[in-house]
């Protein structure tokens, strides 16, 4: 059996990109060559060589086929803007695209779409529209339970402190799904917190009756400014997340000594990791708070 030849290079700027058939037949391609085994087709009418299979990679290929007027949003707009969401969310493939009424919600394979009655803020990132943080917040109230709103408020608000009024006025947009989840949400975001972890161990200790620490505030010791993840500064108590243990050696080395430093001038540090925030564990960080600061 005769070997198949090789395919006929494709020309650099579609080798560097997602196409669509238009772009093909702008290059010269003959409609055979778009059948051969190098050119996959990720989305009805477009066309990639390479890789394909981060999100980015699979929203800039989607965005060859893309409306004007149509956006990322939802779960995906959530990943696109950096922000922490669900596992189950972030293993999800298809890509969430809005667009508002009375346009067509796109509906081909690979594509969940959503029709909306406001026109919603975009913002562009890295060539792709996506609605701004705030609202791909709102857009998920109906999906996501109360802390796991305002762990992801609490994020929006750590990378765009701005966005607080616009988070409120997104909450209250006309027919918005789970209004009255996003608004109960919204009384318990702050700004401040820099990671999920911080935000569950406020929320533990705010509602057992710990006075609200200042988040992330600067504390000031001889030679160094430090910004201990939850302060009650009256009491000279800082609190510290440990995340998972995946830090990088010097950052832990860091860290060791800064503890240290806190405590030789006179302050009190406790150490926080995930399993202190589940069953017994968290009724003893409550109590040794409430004794501290309480």
């Amino acid at each position: 059996m005769l070997a198949m030849p090789e395919p006929t290079p494709l020309p650099d700027d579609l080798q560097r990109r997602a196409f669509s058939r238009g772009d093909a037949d702008g290059a010269g391609l003959r409609p055979g060559r778009l059948r051969r085994r190098d050119i996959r087709r990720p989305f009805h009418g477009v066309q990639i060589v390479g890789s394909f299979g981060s999100l980015q990679e699979r929203c800039h290929a989607y965005r060859v086929r893309m409306k004007p007027g149509h956006a990322f949003s939802h779960q995906t707009a959530v990943l696109l803007h950096g922000l922490p969401l669900a596992r189950a969310f972030e293993e999800e493939l298809d890509l969430h695209v809005s667009v508002v009424m009375p346009g067509r919600a796109p509906t081909t394979r690979g594509v969940v779409g959503h029709r909306i009655r406001i026109a919603p803020p975009v913002v562009d990132l890295g060539g792709l529209p996506v609605v701004r943080a705030d609202e791909a917040w709102a857009q998920l109230g109906p999906l996501l339970a109360l802390d796991e709103l305002i762990v992801l408020g609490d994020a929006v608000l750590w990378a765009d402190r701005s966005l607080q009024d616009p988070m409120h006025a997104a909450a209250r947009v006309p027919y918005r799904p789970a209004r009255e989840r996003l608004q109960k949400a919204l009384r318990e975001i702050r700004s401040g917190c820099a990671s999920p972890g911080e935000t569950r161990v406020r929320l533990l200790l705010v509602r057992a009756g710990v006075p609200e620490p200042e988040l992330n505030a600067e504390v000031r010791l001889p030679g160094e400014t430090v910004h201990p993840d939850l302060v009650w500064r009256d009491r000279r108590v800082a609190l510290e997340y440990e995340g998972d243990g995946h830090r990088e050696r010097e950052q832990f080395q860091y860290d060791v000594g800064r503890y240290g430093r806190l405590r030789e001038a006179g302050w009190t540090v406790i150490q926080v990791t995930a399993a202190d925030l589940q069953g017994g564990g968290a009724q003893q960080l409550i109590r040794r708070v409430l004794a501290l600061v309480g």
